[in-house]
């Protein structure tokens, strides 16, 4: 990965999201892929507790259909999502201490103070995938403060045809305060005008980092490859939790110099670093 904290600040400011190439390095991208893969193939195979962190296109559609989705005809049970990640694999545990990431983090908050929430998994399955409607994160992220991140790691090359992330470069650019509940889910007729679109398109191992207010979406998986997105949300300094979810390893803070908080992540997770 190549350092360059100065274009990462300015590109993250000015558009709103920001693309680190070859953050993932080969053999993490590998590990992750091999440890992702059996709970995408086999969700019904994981531990017991865990199943219910999965999410299936056709689970999906029966509580919402739409002109987004591709049709339960066509979703058979591919799985569309899976949170806490940690929880199935010690190798997403680690990737919480994931250095290269972290890299980006610490030059994106201006801080070692940030906290990790949660990690998940968005899988488009090829040619049985839904879309994703238009959003904004931050409706869905009940903190004291808006100083978020969300983090999407790609463990394939990301392109229109597999459904690549759309976002609206500057549309983050508003008060928080403007942010309503409705932005969970924006509809076409509701986009602010004056915003181009712009297809996310990268290789595998790219990191893709978006401010929380910025406006994105993305159409389903038509191609004969998948798409396989491991997304975190980091906290910044002085941001804490307000909701009653609560998720694993929330609140490490991987980078920090405060002793009680070192002692909290190798605690945690006392194996070394990934990467």
């Amino acid at each position: 990965m190549r350092h360059d904290p100065e274009a990462w600040v300015q590109r993250y400011d000015r558009d709103g999201y920001l693309v680190v190439e070859d953050c993932l390095d080969g053999a993490t991208l590998t590990q992750l892929r091999e440890r992702l893969d059996p709970i995408l193939d086999r969700p019904d195979d994981v531990a017991p507790g865990l199943r219910r962190h999965i999410q299936t296109e056709r689970e999906y559609l029966a509580t919402r259909a739409g002109p987004q989705h591709a049709g339960a005809d066509l979703t058979g049970d591919a799985v569309r999502l899976v949170m806490e990640l940690p929880l199935f694999d010690p190798t997403f545990a680690q990737l919480i201490r994931y250095e290269p990431l972290l890299d980006v983090l610490q030059v994106l908050f201006d801080s070692t103070e940030f906290h990790f929430h949660n990690y998940k998994c968005i899988n488009k399955a090829p040619r049985a995938s839904g879309a994703f409607v238009w959003h904004r994160d931050l409706p869905y992220l009940y903190h004291s403060t808006p100083n978020l991140i969300t983090a999407m790691l790609c463990l394939d090359d990301m392109t229109a045809a597999n459904g690549a992330t759309v976002v609206l470069p500057g549309s983050h650019r508003l008060t928080d305060e403007r942010v309503a509940l409705s932005d969970q889910d924006i509809s076409e007729s509701d986009l602010p005008d004056g915003f181009a679109r712009t297809v996310v398109e990268c290789p595998a191992g790219s990191a893709v980092l978006f401010h929380v207010n910025i406006i994105h979406g993305g159409g389903a998986n038509q191609s004969t490859m998948p798409r396989r997105n491991v997304i975190g949300i980091w906290a910044g300094p002085n941001t804490y939790p307000t909701g009653a979810a609560r998720y694993a390893y929330q609140d490490l803070y991987p980078r920090s110099a405060d002793p009680a908080r070192v002692r909290q992540l190798e605690l945690s997770l006392p194996h070394a670093a990934t990467g």
